[in-house]
């Protein structure tokens, strides 16, 4: 099933937008020391300070692995976050090359708290061209940055040799997968398609809907194109939504209280990471309602608060 952004805030807590900047090279980057000819490179970039994706835990460890080109963090129930600046096969072009080189760096820029985390794909080439026709004109240059105090994230991307020649591919796209889980390949992924300048972005909770339903980026994002991930608008970061629930403890083990603080009744409704609705509950004005937790897996839910003429409100609770 695919869910068109607008209608998918409620189950994703990032909504994406484009800038148009001017790319700059890393001037003083850390090397992750990954052998010269590297093809999918599995390697740990460290983490200089607490960083969140969704919404949940902060990461434990940031590994660089797929194809080269992702970032993922793994939650304490085991699941992935996965950062996916452009699904590209990537690979050094040192593997051919007598004097030349793909490098994978990262910097940290400014001062706590409010610093950078800047990973580096620089003058990557692609795996189709270096193995099939020993040739290397295929590269391009593209960063992921990470924002210490406001959990954004952005792909920044460099200039490219790709544009006119981007060789057959089944899925070209970029993105931000949650809570994957490997062993049954749920998760929710939200990815772009269509023109690279302006793309769509859907949400989807179906791994195979998803990936063979064809919707792919036309081409490579232009030098200086910046898909920046912020928190959704809508969400309501405050423990008391401003309908008047004030939900604790967070993070919660067995139990939470969901206490109603207003005149009026409301409806909320709990969402998993796949968006599968698991409790719904009616709770009256001035009253406190508990969720028996204990029997869902651990994680980040969503709840829905709905009140009757008003707009829908979001919160957060991580389930241990």
């Amino acid at each position: 099933m695919l869910l068109f952004v607008g209608a998918a805030h409620a189950q994703f807590p990032y909504e994406a937008s484009v800038l148009n900047e001017y790319y700059i090279p890393l001037d003083d980057p850390q090397s992750l020391e990954i052998e010269v000819g590297w093809d999918d490179p599995e390697v740990e970039i460290p983490l200089p300070f607490e960083f969140t994706v969704g919404g949940g835990e902060p990461m434990s460890m940031l590994l660089l692995s797929g194809t080269g080109e992702m970032l993922m963090g793994m939650s304490s129930a085991g699941l992935l976050d996965i950062l996916w600046p452009i699904s590209l096969d990537v690979m050094d072009i040192g593997a051919v090359e007598a004097e030349e080189f793909s490098l994978i760096q990262y910097q940290v820029t400014g001062e706590a708290p409010n610093r950078i985390l800047k990973v580096e794909w620089n003058e990557v080439g692609l795996y189709e061209e270096i193995s099939n026709q020993g040739s290397t004109t295929l590269r391009l240059n593209f960063q992921t940055w990470l924002y210490e105090t406001d959990n954004i994230i952005e792909y920044r991307f460099g200039p490219n040799t790709i544009s006119k020649g981007l060789p057959d591919t089944d899925f070209l796209t970029s993105g931000i997968i949650l809570d994957f889980d490997y062993d049954y390949y749920d998760g929710l992924f939200y990815t772009a398609s269509g023109a690279p300048a302006d793309p769509t972005w859907t949400v989807s909770d179906d791994f195979y809907a998803w990936y063979y339903n064809g919707s792919m980026l036309d081409g490579i994002p232009a030098e200086g194109t910046v898909y920046r991930f912020g928190p959704i608008t809508n969400a309501v970061t405050d423990p008391t939504l401003s309908m008047g629930i004030h939900c604790f403890p967070n993070p919660a083990q067995s139990h939470v209280w969901l206490s109603n603080e207003g005149g009026t009744e409301i409806a909320v409704q709990i969402y998993d990471s796949r968006g599968v609705r698991v409790e719904e509950l009616l709770i009256q004005a001035n009253q406190t309602a508990s969720w028996n937790c204990s029997s869902v897996a651990p994680g980040t839910y969503l709840l829905v608060s709905q009140k009757e003429g008003e707009a829908n409100r979001h919160q957060r609770i991580i389930i241990q």
